[in-house]
């Protein structure tokens, strides 16, 4: 009984580890405000603004909203998977303001 107990303890922190360490992390998918902030840190057009709003579009499209002093600046942040495990990030600076990107 301890033996069974103690081996799925064992593959219960494996599976978890695996999750998290993994190439393909399951937890930002759950969480995609997370995946968007996480990215967002650490893309060079995001550096030294600051990030006002964080909306989502639907199908894995976010509406950036960022200030740089007094001027508001708008991105586009698209997620696109090529495969199972890759998934990659597309930024466009919005430069229309009758919704024409």
């Amino acid at each position: 009984m301890k033996k069974k107990f103690f081996a799925g303890i064992m593959l219960l922190f494996l599976v978890m580890g695996l999750t998290i360490f993994s190439p393909y992390n399951v937890l930002s998918e759950f969480n995609e405000k997370g995946a968007v902030k996480s990215f967002i840190s650490s893309d060079r057009k995001f550096k030294g603004l600051e990030i006002v709003d964080i909306d989502y579009r639907g199908s894995n499209t976010y509406l950036i909203q960022t200030k740089d002093g007094d001027l508001m600046r708008y991105f586009i942040v698209m997620r696109y998977n090529s495969s199972i495990m890759n998934g990659h990030w597309k930024v466009f600076e919005e430069t229309s303001r009758e919704h024409y990107y």
